[in-house]
């Protein structure tokens, strides 16, 4: 009995001073005893690490609206790998990206690069800057997959390939697709026409099939992230899920692949094979996508569709950035009244934004 009663003693003397310690840890470092139900608000995780891939040829029109954007996302530079490569280029997309990254390097994480000098300008094959012989589709093909690769090496949680020509102007993208948890996801991009960064149906030989639910997407009438046959331009892929290991862009590297040699549907097909959907998220404004040039397009009609593009976006928003550094690559229309004596502006003073636009 005598035991018993020291024993309830001490235990009552401990619970005390446990209390009291309790109270005295609250007052002096004002927080609370953690436990299992609040543990998680009063720890704070790190952003996801992101490898953002991108490749670069003939862009010098479309980089320093590119770079802009990618620079003001609103994303701990420290938590993301900048993968970059860019050949055969017959403009000065090279001097455009050294320029950049002689600012911006030092404060991302890592950067990996590769600018090949050029000549040469084209590829084995290739008939002009549009054209797409099968070199050239082998050696995008072989790029993408090294990409895929630098991913996994690097222990990165993402992948985003995002191209060049794809002007991301919600700062907060990348954030709001991590958020999703989806393996791959997309953004759904408008252009200057019903082009897009998604199909919503594939033919049996996986080509693009125009279907009814591809506009009230495009259109945002639907809202929501979608499971698609195919997305593209800026994709992010999760690389913690093991289904990830048998995303390819490789058609070599795909067990029972039978489809085009083409890097795109060579991912969707491993995706469709390995159980993986492809989402696309329209439930905000992303940004934008220039429009595939045609075979026999040159470079000078691609600046004119990113004139009709940055047209376009003033209509639903503000002006494409692009930065102080930049702005010496970007060219600028003179001042021109149309071949009349004088141009007036509707009175849009009840419109601040649309006047300023």
């Amino acid at each position: 009995v005598g035991f018993g009663c020291v024993y309830l003693e001490l235990r009552m003397a401990l619970l005390q001073n446990l209390v009291v310690f309790n109270f005295w840890l609250c007052f002096t470092y004002g927080f609370e005893i953690l436990t299992d139900e609040n543990y998680h608000e009063f720890i704070q995780f790190k952003n996801k690490t992101v490898v953002i891939a991108i490749l670069v040829r003939n862009k010098a029109h479309t980089l320093p609206y590119f770079l802009t954007c990618l620079e003001r996302l609103d994303y701990p530079k420290d938590r993301l790998t900048l993968w970059i490569r860019s050949d055969h280029n017959e403009d000065n997309s090279v001097e455009i990206v050294e320029r950049w990254l002689s600012e911006w390097a030092g404060l991302y994480h890592e950067v990996s690069l590769e600018l090949q000098p050029s000549p040469p300008h084209h590829l084995p094959g290739e008939l002009g800057p549009a054209h797409w012989p099968q070199a050239r589709y082998s050696h995008i093909i072989g790029l993408r997959e090294q990409a895929l690769a630098f991913g996994r090496r690097s222990w990165a949680d993402y992948v985003w390939f995002l191209d060049s020509d794809v002007f991301v102007t919600n700062p907060r993208t990348l954030h709001q697709l991590i958020s999703k948890n989806h393996v791959v996801t997309a953004p759904m991009l408008r252009s200057d026409g019903l082009y897009s960064n998604f199909w919503c149906g594939m033919t049996d030989e996986f080509y693009y099939l125009r279907t009814k639910d591809y506009e009230p997407i495009l259109n945002r009438q639907r809202s929501g992230c979608f499971a698609v046959p195919m997305v593209h331009s800026s994709v992010l892929v999760s690389m913690q899920t093991t289904q990830t290991d048998n995303l390819h862009f490789d058609p070599q590297l795909v067990e029972g692949y039978n489809g085009p040699h083409d890097d795109i549907i060579t991912f969707a097909r491993s995706a469709n094979l390995s159980g993986v959907p492809l989402f696309v998220c329209n439930d905000q404004v992303y940004g934008y996508v220039m429009v595939p040039l045609e075979k026999d397009d040159s470079l000078d009609y691609d600046k004119l569709q990113l004139t009709n593009l940055k047209v376009e976006i003033m209509v639903e928003s503000y002006p494409l950035p692009v930065s102080d550094l930049l702005e010496s690559f970007t060219s600028v229309p003179r001042p021109d009244t149309l071949g009349v004596d004088r141009v007036f502006m509707i009175n849009l003073r009840r419109r601040p934004e649309r006047r300023q636009r």
